[in-house]
């Protein structure tokens, strides 16, 4: 008999976890310590790292775990701070993606990021996959979100633009990988003079903002990869959400707390979303509205709505 498909207890559907997704800290597989305690770590998201190079014994072993831990934790006990699960597999063009989106979804995890994603036929491909997956499993069609890790070689991130035409309904959120890019063309630092960003990574992570912006979805920054400095990690975190980032990736739950303060709405922010909201409600009808000195549509209105919680 066909299982019912219902989403998993703790789904994104129906509880607005997608509305507070700031902080989403990458977690080795292949170091059961890490994996025992981070549960209690803080984040908004953890997301299992399964596409970490390593010995074929070793990777198998992580992918058991990983699926063990995914198993372990659909459900939360509702007293405590609740999370999403996801996890990153390798990317489209290794050996090893299939087997690493395999183990992950024998725990259902809320969403995949799929690293050295090239755009969108990759997507595309992963969705499909994920769909078979999903039908097989009894889950709901499309309740596996997908977040691309993009910009890991100077094609893709020249292919980013063309997202914001073809986009796959299942992908929530879009990040960068700098240190990919780095190594593809041999540069000897991703951070020029005062801290800012080189100019071929300035400009993937700008098309990453305005892609994710323009979509409605969330802009996720690129991890701060020194976890012996914490307090250049939440500067970091504040510049990235100054910028319009929605969250950041953390290494190490140190980490954390700095990104979720930097992250947390201003009350000038949510008092603005509440009028906006109100607004709306007002006149449900309209299209676009004037609230205070600002003329705001819909997408203002999406946008209040995530701040708020209420999406």
């Amino acid at each position: 008999m066909r299982k019912s498909k219902l989403p998993p207890s703790d789904s994104p559907c129906g509880d607005h976890l997608e509305a507070i997704m700031r902080s989403w800290i990458l977690v080795p597989t292949d170091k059961s310590e890490a994996l025992g305690s981070i549960a209690g770590s803080g984040a908004d998201a953890i997301v299992l790292d399964l596409a970490r190079s390593g010995a074929p014994t070793r990777k198998a072993r992580a992918r058991i775990e990983a699926a063990n831990w995914l198993r372990s934790h659909r459900e939360q006990v509702l007293a405590t701070r609740r999370f999403q699960r996801w996890a990153r597999i390798g990317g489209m063009d290794t050996a090893d993606w299939r087997a690493d989106l395999d183990a992950a979804m024998e725990g259902s995890p809320h969403g995949i990021v799929l690293s050295r994603c090239r755009g969108a036929d990759d997507i595309r491909q992963l969705a499909s996959v994920l769909y078979e997956i999903e039908d097989r499993s009894g889950l709901a069609a499309n309740i596996t979100r997908i977040m691309p890790e993009l910009g890991s070689t100077p094609a893709s991130a020249l292919a980013i633009g063309r997202l914001a035409d073809e986009l796959h309904p299942r992908v929530s959120a879009l990040t960068w990988d700098a240190v990919g890019l780095a190594h593809s063309f041999g540069a000897r630092r991703l951070r020029g003079p005062a801290g800012r960003w080189s100019d071929g990574f300035a400009h993937v992570r700008a098309q990453i903002l305005l892609v994710a912006h323009a979509r409605g979805i969330g802009a996720i920054e690129h991890p701060f990869r020194d976890a012996r400095d914490d307090e250049v990690c939440t500067r970091i975190a504040e510049a990235a959400r100054a910028d319009g980032f929605t969250g950041m990736f953390a290494i190490h739950p140190s980490q954390l707390p700095g990104i979720n303060a930097a992250f947390a709405p201003l009350e000038s922010e949510m008092s603005e979303a509440l009028k906006i909201v109100s607004a709306f409600s007002t006149n449900p009808g309209a299209t676009m509205l004037t609230v205070g000195d600002r003329r705001v549509d819909r997408s203002d209105l999406e946008r209040a709505r995530r701040l708020l919680g209420e999406d």
